[in-house]
Order: C-alpha cells, then sequence, then structure tokens
C-alpha cells in the first residue's frame, strides 16, 4: 500500500497551482492502484481552495504562515497523521520545509521544482519542469537518480486562432497574458508596440492578467501614447478562448519554469515570438515553431513580430507547428505517463 501526502500552499491560482492540480488526478489514480490514497493539501483561505471546495475527494485546507509557525506545523503534523503518507509531493519550497519537518521515518519526500530559486536536501527527490531546473539541482548537489525531468502540459484547447483571418483594414492583434509582474517583461512589449506604432505597423495589443506592475504599466502606456492601442484587460476564465482571438502572441518573460501559458498560446495555433531564455528556449525552436528573441530587447522584439507581420504564411506555418507539437509532446496524456514513471522509480529507490 502506498499512500500520498501531495501538498501545495500558494495563495494564488497562477502556473504552480495549476501544476498541482493538474497532478492531482494522476496521483490520485496512481495511488489508488498501489491499494492507497492520495490526499491534496492547500492553503486555507488559497483560491485553490475556494474553487476547488466541491471537489471529490475533497482537498485539505491548511493554515500557512511561516515554516516554524506553531499553528502551521501542528496542522501539517495533524495532516500527516491521518494521511499516513509513504511518499510526500510538495509544490515549492514552503511546503517541502514544513512537511521535510514533520514527515513519517522513511517517507519518501519529493519536491515539484517550478522556478531556479530552491535548495537541494539529502536523500529528497526533484521532479523538474524544465530541463534547466534539473541541471540546477545535480549543480546543487542532488544525486542523479533523484532527479526527474517531468514538464508541464496542457488540455487541448476548446478554442482555436484563425491568424491574420480577420477582415481587410482591421489592425493585426497582438495577444500576451500572465501575472502583471515585473519578471514578465510586460513592458518590454509594451515598448515594442510603440516602435511598431512608429514603424507604421496597424497592431493592438490586449494583455490578460493582473498583478502589482498594472500602474506602472498603465503609466507606460499613457507615456508612450498607446491608450487607443494597447489594453490590460484584466484576468480571464478562458485563457484559450481569449488567446484564439489573437493574430500573434508574444511572450517577453525575463524568467520561467516551463510556462504554461506558452504552451496553451501555441496550442491555439497562434504563431508566437518567445524571450530566448530558460524554459521557452526548450520549447521553441528559432524559425520551426516560433520565434526567439534577445531577453529584454525591445527592438528584436518589434522586429521579431513585424517580420510575421509582414510575411503571414511563415507565421501561419508556424502556429500550425507549434500546435502540433504541443498536442504531441506536452497533453495530459503523456504528462501521466513521465509522473507515473518517476513515482514507480522512487520507489524502486527506496
Amino acid at each position: 500500500m502506498t499512500n500520498i501526502l501531495h501538498a501545495m500552499l500558494g495563495k494564488g491560482l497562477g502556473g504552480l497551482e495549476q501544476v498541482f492540480l493538474d497532478y492531482q488526478p494522476i496521483l490520485e489514480a496512481w495511488a489508488a492502484r498501489h491499494g492507497g490514497a492520495c490526499v491534496g493539501v492547500v492553503r486555507k483561505g488559497g483560491k485553490v481552495a475556494a474553487r476547488e471546495a466541491g471537489r471529490t475527494p475533497p482537498l485539505v485546507a491548511m493554515p500557512a504562515f511561516t515554516d516554524w509557525d506553531p499553528l502551521t506545523l501542528g496542522a501539517a503534523k495533524g495532516v500527516v497523521r491521518a494521511a499516513a503518507p509513504n511518499l510526500i509531493l510538495s509544490h515549492g519550497q514552503r511546503p517541502a520545509r514544513v512537511f521535510g519537518k514533520v514527515a513519517p521515518a522513511g517517507a519518501i519526500q519529493a519536491v515539484c521544482l517550478h522556478k531556479p530559486v530552491f535548495d537541494v536536501a539529502p536523500g529528497v527527490h526533484y521532479l523538474a519542469v524544465g530541463r534547466h531546473l534539473a541541471r540546477l539541482a545535480l549543480e546543487r548537489g542532488a544525486a542523479e537518480d533523484h532527479v526527474w525531468f517531468i514538464p508541464n502540459s496542457v488540455e487541448a484547447p476548446t478554442a482555436r486562432a484563425t491568424p491574420f483571418a480577420r477582415p481587410e483594414g482591421q489592425p493585426v492583434k497582438i495577444v500576451a497574458a500572465g501575472r502583471l509582474h515585473p519578471k514578465k517583461g510586460f513592458d518590454v512589449l509594451i515598448q515594442a508596440m510603440g516602435k511598431l506604432r512608429a514603424w507604421d505597423f496597424d497592431v493592438t495589443c490586449e494583455i490578460a492578467g493582473e498583478g502589482d506592475e498594472r500602474d506602472d504599466l498603465e503609466t507606460l502606456i499613457r507615456k508612450l501614447d498607446l491608450d487607443p492601442c494597447v489594453k490590460l484587460t484584466g484576468w480571464t476564465d478562458d485563457v484559450a478562448g481569449f488567446l484564439a482571438t489573437g493574430d500573434l502572441f508574444a511572450f517577453p518573460s525575463h524568467q520561467e519554469g516551463f510556462p504554461l501559458t506558452l504552451l496553451e498560446a501555441m496550442s491555439v495555433g497562434l504563431p508566437v515570438v518567445s524571450s530566448e531564455i530558460d524554459g521557452p528556449d526548450e520549447i521553441l525552436k528559432e524559425g520551426v515553431n516560433g520565434r526567439l528573441v534577445p531577453d529584454d530587447d525591445p527592438d528584436r522584439l518589434a522586429e521579431a513580430l513585424g517580420e510575421l507581420i509582414s510575411d503571414r504564411e511563415t507565421a501561419r506555418r508556424l502556429g500550425a507547428a507549434a500546435r502540433e507539437l504541443v498536442l504531441h509532446e506536452y497533453g495530459p496524456g503523456e504528462l501521466a505517463r513521465r509522473l507515473e514513471a518517476a513515482l514507480d522509480g522512487m520507489l524502486a529507490r527506496a
């Protein structure tokens, strides 16, 4: 019998939280096949707890203040007593540290790595969503047979883009999505929009998402006199539907693990232009299924977008190739296969 405790203590509903939700049914099914159960643990008061309130089986919600807070540790001990886990899989450093302190003797401990800020501990397994994160884990001392590469996945979209199919005379629409945070590089995209407009390209841009950088981005839009053509549209519950309204997708991020939003844009068939950073450079191949440009370079971003606008046949070809790649390599079935293989491997090494 193998019981799993699957923990994620984030507040929001971003990429890390979505990966947790993608893993949960796979872990439940795997544990059931091994005569056990998987208990999913989330942050009390967080968006995942609220959204999944009616889920069957239910997720366990617990307080998550600090790694040493007595209330948090007490709740973690209670969860561990009830779940009796043979394996604890955490998303992010906080649940890894909290449950590492209360883990039963002999329990396998694993951490899913979503970004390059993490510690390595002896005997712990690391599930890296990107190859660059797997390399970092090895460089920081993780055992080679305790590091697993499991790229993120997306469901087949309910919508599909038709790039450059809008009526004659309408502007080209560039779309982007993500948390409004400096590391996402939306200021670079806004500057690139200013350059495209200066070069007489008839373009608009919509950026879906919310975050602390909204005021700064709105100020930049006004400063560059882009109010008529650049809009911050806020959160959307239908990301695929929003993306499918565009002609091109821009991904100017400065730091990523294995970006879900990029996979989603590719899955709907959008031609994409991304910054050439760790994560996207594992997914995209320049000129084959997308365009890669130097990070933090509005000129090169604008040039690549302008080239695709001017060569729409190539743009559509890139979008079609991107969609085919994601549907074949990064779907839920592939995620289940890779995750189950890692679970089997962890048990075999225990």
